[in-house]
This record gives C-alpha cells, sequence and structure tokens, in this order.
C-alpha cells in the first residue's frame, strides 16, 4: 500500500513537473513571438521553415542580382538614348553641309564636329557598366540568375550595337557610316549632292538600327523588372508561410497557458492537501 502511493506520489509530481515545463514553453512562446524553441516542438514545420530559410536566402541572392540587371539595362538605355542623339546631330550637320553654297570655313565645323561625335560613339562602346565591366561586351553578355531557373542577359554585344547596320553599300558601322558622312561633305561639288544623300540614308538606317536596339533593350529592362516582382510576391508568400509555422499563435497560446496554469495550481493544492495525511490515515 505504501510503494503504491509513493508511486502515485512520484508520478504526480512528473505530471506537475511536465506542466510546469509547458507553462514556461508557452511563456517563452509569448515573450519571443516564436512557437517552436526546438525542431522536436513540431519536427514537419522545422523541416519546412528549414526550406522557407534556405530559399529566402537564395532569393536575397537573386534579389541582388535583379537589382544589379536593373541597373547595367538602365545605363544601356541612357547610353543608346545618347547613341541616338548624336545620330540625330550627325544628320542636321550633314544636311547643313548638302548645298553648294556652303563656305570651306563651315565644311570644316563640320567636319570637326561630325569627327567630335565619332570620338563619342567609340567612347560609348567602350563605356563600363555599373560594376566596372564592359557596358557592351565584345563577348555574349553575362547570364544574370534571377531564380533558379532563369538567367538574363542584361545588354546587348558591342557588334550587334555599333555594327551590322544594313546599307545601301553593305553592313557598316555607325563610326563608318560617321565617315563616310564625312569624306561626303568634302567631296567634289559634282559628287557632294549624290554622296551626301548616300550617307543621310546610312544616317537614316543607322537611327533606324538603335531605335530597334533600344527596343530590345527596353524589352531586357522589363524581364529583370516582372523578375523583381515575382520575387517579391515571392517572398512575401514565404514570409507568410514562415510566420505562420514559427509564429505564436498569441490567442491559443495565452488560452493554454491559463488552462494549464489553472491546472496546475489545482494539481498543486490536491497533492499538498493530500500530503498532510498521516501514515494511518493513507492505510485506512
Amino acid at each position: 500500500m505504501i510503494s503504491s502511493t509513493r508511486y502515485r506520489a512520484l508520478a504526480e509530481i512528473n505530471r506537475q513537473t511536465e506542466l510546469s515545463q509547458q507553462i514556461a514553453k508557452l511563456q517563452e512562446s509569448v515573450s519571443t513571438g516564436k512557437r517552436l524553441s526546438a525542431a522536436s516542438d513540431d519536427p514537419g514545420a522545422a523541416q519546412r521553415i528549414s526550406e522557407i530559410r534556405q530559399t529566402q536566402a537564395d532569393q536575397v541572392v537573386y534579389t541582388n542580382n535583379t537589382n544589379m540587371g536593373t541597373s547595367i539595362s538602365a545605363a544601356v538605355d541612357s547610353s543608346l538614348g545618347s547613341i541616338h542623339d548624336l545620330l540625330d546631330r550627325a544628320k542636321e550637320l550633314v544636311l547643313s553641309g548638302r548645298n553648294d553654297t556652303t563656305s570651306s570655313t563651315d565644311r570644316d565645323a563640320i567636319t570637326q564636329e561630325l569627327q567630335s561625335i565619332v570620338t563619342s560613339l567609340d567612347s560609348a562602346s567602350t563605356a563600363n557598366d555599373p560594376t566596372g565591366a564592359p557596358l557592351y561586351p565584345t563577348a555574349d553578355p553575362l547570364q544574370i540568375p534571377v531564380s533558379d531557373t532563369l538567367s538574363l542577359p542584361a545588354t546587348a554585344r558591342r557588334d550587334e550595337v555599333f555594327g551590322n547596320v544594313a546599307t545601301a553599300g553593305g553592313p557598316k558601322t555607325l563610326q563608318q557610316i560617321l565617315g563616310d558622312a564625312i569624306t561626303a561633305i568634302n567631296g567634289s561639288s559634282a559628287a557632294r549632292a549624290a554622296d551626301i544623300q548616300t550617307s543621310l540614308d546610312a544616317l537614316d538606317a543607322a537611327s533606324g538600327h538603335i531605335t530597334q536596339i533600344q527596343t530590345d533593350q527596353g524589352v531586357r529592362g522589363q524581364r529583370f523588372d516582372a523578375a523583381k516582382q515575382s520575387l517579391d510576391a515571392s517572398g512575401e508568400d514565404l514570409a507568410v508561410e514562415r510566420n505562420g509555422l514559427e509564429g505564436t499563435d498569441l490567442t491559443y497560446a495565452l488560452s493554454e497557458f491559463q488552462s494549464k496554469q489553472t491546472a496546475l495550481q489545482a494539481a498543486q493544492t490536491l497533492f499538498a492537501r493530500t500530503n498532510k495525511s498521516t501514515l494511518f490515515d493513507l492505510m485506512g
């Protein structure tokens, strides 16, 4: 009988200890806002939280990549706009030198400005992007990873931008077209009109070429924007899911805390009252 009583007392002490531990865990959950203090609290949730944590870490890298891609793409777009402006100015200069009445002094001034445009085009072709890499690489552009399955280029090859302009004389670079214009401006009066018209046609082709490149670049920029939006949306979903898995449900936690606290107090009261009994009371 005494052994049985001792067993029941030990079992009750263990039960109260477990209740105290559960209450302490609930208190920690409420104070920290985290319902899981160890993976063993909910192995399934802990596994999923680990997966989400890794995905979120990957998304930080991908977000940085999309920001870099957007920055490079914007730099390219700005550069292309400047190139287009240079071509427009070149056409104005060539038109101004079209008439035989243009003085040699004016032709010299036109030639010098056209040459400065060629220099500006050379500088633009070898410019660097915000990371220090070539804005227009000579090889295929770097493919920037923006997800586990997608990598995007932020620019075009140098020869795609500055070369392969379709003209009546065959494919030419922008610099060659400007060089031909300079030659036409300074040519003999007999051939000048025809040569300048050929140059004007080539400049129109160059402008159309750059316009198409700008359109293609706009698509590149939009793809980076779309990737960023997708990452943002996915990040929000993952944050909500992770919070639901590891965050404390305050209503539930406080209710459980009150319930277990009441149960522990009742058990302690009953245990204390029971242990006031004498050995003879227990044997009786």
